[in-house]
């Protein structure tokens, strides 16, 4: 099984391939960083940046046996890409000659309106493979798919991540500041410890924050910080509120109490998955986007960690 993507569209992986488990050896092909979060759902997890999958993109992959690939034999090989020319599909059948061979697009139509983890496992099923989308997406939605580390039970913190791969999907640092203030005044929240989230995309906003008053209590500050940090991070919230993101997948998918905020995005096909997920869609004044994030912390905070 073959695809790319980033940490977000990786994750949503996480729910087919927990539902195949026991029912199929899945070697997954994909990219980091979401390869290390979805490596237990699989028999093995490879990089497509290295082992020779590059040789799946040549016009002519000079098949032979110093240039295999680090898997050889499959009975089906599945790859999620856009295939227009047929390249990958015929190199696919060259390298996998006794298997069945599919190609499908990476994601669904942007009309047609069903989710990500949904088309996906509808893909494998139609592969032949023992899988049920409704099964796929209620488990997804009634438990967590990732474990963070154990040696924290309590949640004692808020985590705020005002970023995403995409600026198109992000409110400003000033609203992002506001909805951190307004956390902290909440009588549910105020006992807990404020963190903000930087990946590289918003290194230009740590110094916005780190120059802002946030009342009696100081403002934790990480900036890309490693799997394992993140984890616990995420795995001691009380509740996060974040775009639509790679980092919101993960908190959702760890059953972390978690608002997300969508601004472009279609959340019907990109909403995160999780047993404590509520989603803030496409209110384009700030006022009143700022009155249902309100709303929402009073009824996640509620939600026993």
């Amino acid at each position: 099984m073959i695809r790319p993507g980033a940490l977000g569209d990786t994750l949503l992986m996480l729910p087919a391939l927990t539902e195949l488990r026991g029912k199929a050896t899945v070697h997954f092909v994909g990219r980091q960083p979401g390869l290390d979060y979805i490596k237990d759902a699989a028999f093995s997890a490879m990089d497509l940046e290295r082992g020779g999958w590059h040789r799946l993109f040549r016009d002519q992959p000079f098949l032979s046996e110093s240039l295999s690939l680090p898997v050889s034999e499959a009975d089906r090989v599945l790859a999620f890409f856009k295939d227009k020319e047929g390249i990958i599909g015929q190199n696919l059948k060259g390298f996998f000659p006794n298997a069945q061979v599919f190609v499908f697009p990476a994601f669904p139509p942007k009309l047609k309106r069903i989710h990500v983890a949904r088309y996906l496992a509808q893909c494998l099923k139609s592969a032949g493979l023992p899988i049920n989308g409704d099964a796929v997406m209620n488990k997804a939605r009634g438990r967590p798919l990732i474990s963070g580390p154990c040696s924290s039970k309590k949640r004692d913190r808020v985590v705020f991540h005002p970023g995403s791969g995409d600026l198109k999907k992000n409110h400003s640092p000033e609203f992002w500041l506001r909805i951190s203030q307004l956390c902290l005044e909440s009588d549910r929240l105020a006992q807990f410890e404020p963190t903000l989230l930087l990946g590289p995309a918003e290194i230009s906003h740590k110094a916005f924050f780190e120059g802002c008053a946030l009342g009696q209590k100081p403002m934790e500050i990480l900036f890309c910080p490693e799997k394992e940090q993140l984890l616990e991070v995420l795995g001691s919230a009380a509740l996060y509120i974040g775009h639509d993101s790679g980092i919101t997948h993960l908190s959702g998918l760890m059953g972390t109490p978690t608002v997300a905020l969508f601004k472009e995005t279609d959340p019907v096909q990109w909403g995160p998955l999780g047993p404590h997920v509520r989603i803030i869609h496409r209110q384009k004044a700030d006022r009143k986007l700022l009155e249902l994030v309100k709303a929402s912390v009073h009824a996640m905070a509620s939600v026993d960690g």
